[in-house]
């Protein structure tokens, strides 16, 4: 039922979210223009590309077959194949999408998605197999020894979304030996006043705390146990203000040692174990924790 709906859309589904306007302004600007008119426009591919994340199942011909379906304007695709179409997205480059991606990402919540006048945001990360080349290979890698690397090679993916309407805000890929906390230090531009960012224990970093706290950000984030224990002041509604101090075990050469903080905790005794949650929201916005 969904393919056949975004059958009879064909391209306009897409040229709605990235005008071709847009479109043609990123690949002039990444130098990616063609030289002479090809049957395979730098544009085109772009919508190719953008199609095959709405038809992941599918392959190359079905996808071009499904974004024509809905423009009858376009022109016969005779001679177009398989390596017409490989060879036409190594024309473009990952460049064109990377900076097409941060020219329409933006926040589409309006008033009543917004938590007490803030925008939630969550910063997660996860990992996608890639094809099994060798640039991937050598890009990401793969889980396992060097001598003995198993599966297909793994991008790490760190992103920040806006809760609300699980739109993506910006995102950073790593290779799979790379860390969370590194990956996403490249994505605390939509991160700022009025707010209210969510993280695991993964994303967690002192110093990082800091950075988006002085940027105004309300936060809420997951932290082991072991990191809160020094409790300076317990509070009426069981949540407690803890000295939390960087690990001098962990500070990397040539860096700053992160100043301590005193922030507001707040654990959950839940059936996988305790979780503790850390907050720096403003008092007019704060209610008793739960």
């Amino acid at each position: 039922m969904l393919i056949s709906r975004l059958e009879r859309l064909g391209l306009g589904i897409l040229t709605q979210s990235c005008p071709p306007e847009l479109v043609d302004q990123v690949v002039g600007d990444e130098g990616r223009k063609e030289k002479r008119r090809r049957l395979l426009s730098a544009r085109f591919t772009v919508y190719f590309v953008l199609a095959m994340c709405l038809f992941p199942q599918a392959d190359y011909l079905e996808v071009l077959r499904l974004a024509k379906a809905g423009e009858p304007s376009l022109r016969p695709w005779s001679g177009v194949n398989k390596s017409s179409l490989t060879r036409a997205r190594q024309r473009l480059g990952w460049m064109v999408m990377r900076e097409l991606f941060r020219a329409v990402c933006r926040p589409l919540g309006g008033s009543p998605e917004l938590f007490r006048g803030m925008r939630v945001l969550a910063l997660d990360g996860t990992l996608l197999a890639v094809p099994d080349s060798a640039g991937n290979l050598e890009a990401f890698g793969k889980s396992g020894s060097q001598r003995a690397p198993i599966g297909y090679p793994q991008a790490r993916v760190v992103a920040v979304a806006e809760c609300s309407t699980h739109a993506v805000l910006d995102a950073a890929i790593g290779g799979f030996k790379d860390s969370e906390r590194i990956v996403s230090d490249e994505l605390e531009s939509h991160i700022g006043p009025d707010t209210l960012v969510l993280a695991d224990r993964g994303l967690w970093g002192l110093a990082r705390w800091h950075r988006l706290r002085n940027r105004g950000a309300h936060l809420l984030w997951r932290i082991e146990r072991r990191k809160a224990r020094r409790v300076e002041d317990v509070l009426p509604d069981g949540s407690y203000l803890a000295r939390i101090e960087a690990n001098k075990h962990s500070k990397a050469a040539g860096t700053v040692k992160a100043p301590p903080a005193l922030e507001r905790v707040r654990s959950s005794d839940l059936q996988v174990g305790w979780r503790l949650r850390i907050h720096r929201i403003a008092p007019r916005r704060w209610s008793p924790a739960r």
